[in-house]
Order: structure tokens, then sequence, then C-alpha cells
């Protein structure tokens, strides 16, 4: 984040006294360390046809995430397939498609893992999921793949 800020600068030609610009890096950087990254799996979950699926996510670096906004989507943000807030699950926003066939798995809450489990996979189930988390002011998301095989 430091080196593009540094690259932003120099592509717009501005030139800054060195204390100014070492005060900059400085706020940056404690903004930076006071966030948290999602991460969710690189490469695709493949799930048989109806099987179970585990989406899972995690918090970067490491922190309990039960107090935060957690949500599981597909296109719509507004469109849950799994959403926990206030220390409980909320089905207000949560696709029809979903309800009574999700499950958050949160034995490992205090470590910042957790994930979505989705029963009896379908072939509709296929495709790309985003995780986002909030906590505060401060949100990220990761993006990972079911991939439904089988007939």
């Amino acid at each position: 984040m430091l080196r593009t800020l540094g690259k932003m600068l120099s592509s717009l030609n501005v030139s800054l006294p060195g204390g100014l610009f070492s005060v900059l890096l400085l706020q940056v950087s404690l903004r930076v360390s006071d966030s948290f990254l999602v991460v969710g799996p690189s490469e695709p979950i493949v799930v048989m046809l109806g099987a179970d699926a585990v989406l899972p996510c995690y918090v970067d670096p490491a922190m309990s995430v039960e107090n935060m906004e957690l949500r599981w989507y597909r296109s719509q943000f507004s469109e849950a397939v799994y959403m926990y807030q206030d220390g409980m699950e909320q089905t207000g926003q949560q696709l029809e498609d979903f309800k009574r066939r999700t499950e958050l798995v949160k034995d490992r809450m205090s470590e910042g893992r957790v994930a979505v489990k989705i029963y009896h996979v379908r072939v509709s189930d296929n495709g790309m999921y985003r995780c986002f988390f909030r906590k505060g002011s401060d949100f990220e998301e990761a993006t990972l793949e079911l991939r439904v095989v089988g007939e």
C-alpha cells in the first residue's frame, strides 16, 4: 500500500518535502495496521451434487470475528446466502433458496476462521460467492468459487 501511495504521488508529479511525505506514510501505515484482510480459498471448492459444501473465509491478522457482521452473498450484496450480525443469524435479507440450507461453522470464530455450510448443494449453487466482514467502519471481502459436479 505504501508503494502504491508513492507511485500515485510520482505519477501526479507531486513533490512533497521529505518530512511531510514521512508523516503521510506514517498515517497510511497506522491505518493499515488497524484494519484486516479477508481471505478465502484460492482454488475452487469442488462438491458433488447433493453433498454439503463448506465455504471458508478468515481474517488476517487473526482476531475474533464474533462481534463482526459476516455475510456470504453472490451477485447482490442485499441478497444474502448467509448473514450473521449482533451475535446471531439474520434471515431478513437471505435468499429464499438458501433458507434452512445454510449454517455458520463457528468453532474457530475466536481465531477469525469461519465458514458457511450449504446443505444438499444444487446445480443452481454453482458459481462465485463473496464473503464480507465488517467491524465498525472497516470492511473487507474475498471472492471464492463453488463448483458443483455430478448429475
